[in-house]
Parts: C-alpha cells; structure tokens; sequence
C-alpha cells in the first residue's frame, strides 16, 4: 500500500470513527441474526425440514415474531450497507472530524432504535419510522456530498 495511503487512513480521525461505528454496526447485524434463531427456537418455526426434525418443532414459514425479526434485519441491510459504502466514500470528501463523527454516531443510534423499537420492545409508530429516516436523510446527505465533492 502507498505510504502516504497509508498515513491518511491510519492517521485519519474521520476513518478511525468510520471504522469504530462500522464495527458496531457489524455486530448490530449479527445479532440479528441470533436474534433470527431464538425466535425460530422459541416459536418451534423452522424453515427447513432438518432443523424441524433435529429441533423437534415444525416447518414453517409465516410465523410473525420469526418474521418481524427478518424483516427488521432485511431493513438493516438495506440501509446498513449502503451507509457502509457511502461512509467510505465521504471520508475522501475530508469533512470535519466533529460532523463526521456526528453524523456516523447519530446513524448508529438510529438503527439501534429501529431495532429495539420493531423487533425488540414492538413500539408502535411513528418512533420506527422516525428512526428510518433520520439514518436515511444521513446516508443521502453523505451521498449529495460526496457527488458534490467529485464532479
């Protein structure tokens, strides 16, 4: 890697936050996950015939807390990674160090939120919605910023 590459991504506060939120945004997704399989375990709702017979329960596909869980996971990566994405790039645009961090923290929050909210505690709206678009504004703001930075 090219040393002065090397030197702007390790010495760079906007790259180190990046990396920190990213981090826990990984593993908010892999507790989806987990989360995905307790509810299959508690619910007896399994989608293949294996893991009925091995789990003694039964196949299903349309059971609602199994399927509340999916769904908050399928949002996360629908907004999870393409914050991943457009965060690298934002990086390039050489923001503030204090708005990047704000940015990336508040968007980590939001998702939490929206998990805890859908999947978790089942608040009703407009808290999970709220939630959505607050990281969504922040994704697109990142994105205008950096197409604005590049043309």
């Amino acid at each position: 890697m090219d040393v002065q590459l090397k030197t702007f991504l390790a010495d760079n506060p906007v790259f180190r936050c990046y990396l920190f939120y990213t981090a826990i945004l990984t593993l908010k997704m892999m507790f989806m996950s987990l989360l995905t399989i307790r509810q299959r375990v508690m619910n007896n709702s399994f989608v293949s015939e294996e893991d009925a017979m091995y789990l003694k329960g039964m196949v299903s596909r349309t059971n609602e807390q199994v399927e509340r869980v999916r769904r908050g996971h399928r949002n996360d990566m629908e907004n999870i990674y393409l914050f991943f994405i457009i965060g690298f790039a934002y990086i390039w645009t050489d923001p503030s160090p204090f708005w990047a961090n704000l940015l990336f923290l508040v968007f980590t929050v939001t998702r939490i939120v929206h998990t805890c909210v859908y999947t978790v505690v089942i608040m009703p709206q407009p808290i999970r919605g709220r939630a959505w678009l607050i990281g969504f504004l922040i994704t697109g703001y990142m994105a205008v910023r950096t197409l604005l930075h590049f043309c």
